[in-house]
């Protein structure tokens, strides 16, 4: 289920936001690590680091 989202500036970083239904159901919680892993040119893996 492909999802779309737009990047925004916040200080000088851009931030992607997640929405609540997908990190509830990934277990993402509030400063959680993730890992964001380049794939190629514009692909990206993301995933929840372990602690």
């Amino acid at each position: 289920m492909p999802l779309t989202r737009k990047a925004r500036m916040v200080g000088s970083s851009l931030v992607i936001t997640i929405p609540s239904q997908l990190a509830s159901a990934h277990n993402i919680n509030d400063g959680d690590a993730l890992e964001i892993i380049p794939l190629g040119m514009g692909e990206f893996k993301i995933r929840k680091m372990k602690k």
